[in-house]
């Protein structure tokens, strides 16, 4: 084995399909230039420890006796279980797995960029290669698909799994309990993605919860929610095998968000978010929330460098932080030192 490893996973912003994926609509993501980053090296004992400095949290347990999947760690636990029962040599040797994480912001708070998503990844991609595999994106991303998915007790669609694993912009299309699809796509080069912070971190997991309970009254809502995000994907998908960006399939994905928000009494555009896609629209922008919402991030699209930076002021004006962020086109990667 490796002595040590340092694997790096980029998060990710959804650009279309949010909550519809969770019912089989395709989704498109996009992989964005902050990082989890996972540093594991072999110990001279028998134990696991895992630590992440930025929770002040640290685990330490022998690999007969793992502890239960939950908690602030569960993801890098699920990610330990699923690599160990694929590489059993993982479970026969004492490890060190350090989780260190730019997929927040300077105090500390969840801004929705996929940290649980990339910390999966990475972890899974380190553990493979400190066992002398060499792992490709297609492996990691069946592994990390897996863990997260057993982290959040079988919720979960896999395309921010998908983003952090391959990079660049994908399009994910669920298969129930089988793995999702990747297709990989291109943004037209003159195409220019902006994020703003709305400063208010949002609970994803309730969101998700409460979208899935939404059943009887809420039925048709929800079959009419899907069909109108289907459509919208293929609009955006078609338009970019063109060399086009279509401002028009994101404002209507993010229209039908609003809509679903209010039959569903869910709280996806909050005043901010709501602020934030005005701001960007009035400038002539295509802007919708991006996620499961209440809260966290909005995005935006322009062709014009004049009018991304006039939206980024706006938005400053409005308390709203612009994210420095670029796409990430490698998706995870690893060192071996």
């Amino acid at each position: 084995m490796s002595q040590r490893i340092v694997a790096r996973a980029p998060g990710k912003l959804v650009l279309l399909g949010e909550y519809a994926v969770l019912d089989g609509c395709p989704a498109i993501v996009v992989a964005v230039n902050r990082y989890a980053e996972v540093r594991v090296s072999r110990s001279a004992s028998d134990r696991i420890r895992i630590a992440a400095a930025d929770l002040g949290l640290t685990l330490d347990f022998t690999p007969a006796r793992p502890p239960p999947i939950h908690g602030p760690l569960r993801f890098v636990l699920a990610a330990y279980d699923v690599a160990a029962r694929a590489v059993p040599q993982l479970s026969r040797t004492g490890l060190a797995v350090d989780v260190i994480s730019s997929l927040a912001s300077q105090a500390g708070t969840k801004i929705g960029l996929g940290s649980s998503a990339a910390t999966t990844a990475a972890t899974v991609c380190a553990l493979l290669a400190i066992a002398e595999r060499d792992p490709d994106p297609a492996e990691v991303f069946a592994l990390a698909w897996q863990a997260h998915r057993a982290a959040q007790a079988g919720v979960g669609s896999g395309a921010d799994v998908a983003a952090s694993c391959y990079g660049g912009t994908v399009h994910v299309q669920p298969q129930g309990d089988q793995l999702p699809l990747v297709r990989r796509l291109k943004l037209p080069d003159a195409a220019l993605l902006l994020a703003g912070w709305t400063g208010e971190p949002a609970s994803t997991t309730d969101l998700i919860q409460r979208y899935l309970a939404a059943r009887n009254g809420h039925a048709a809502h929800r079959i009419a929610f899907v069909q109108e995000s289907q459509a919208c994907v293929e609009l955006f998908r078609d338009s970019l095998a063109l060399g086009l960006l279509s401002l028009v399939a994101l404002n209507c994905a993010g229209e039908s968000l609003d809509r679903l928000g209010g039959e569903l009494d869910l709280p996806i555009l909050t005043p901010t978010l709501r602020q934030l896609v005005t701001i960007a629209r009035t400038e002539g922008a295509g802007a919708k929330v991006s996620g499961a919402g209440g809260g966290d991030c909005g995005i935006a699209f322009t062709r014009c460098g004049d009018t991304a930076a006039r939206i980024r002021a706006a938005w400053r004006v409005a308390g709203i932080t612009p994210l420095a962020l670029d796409l990430d086109q490698e998706g995870v990667r690893v060192a071996r030192l």
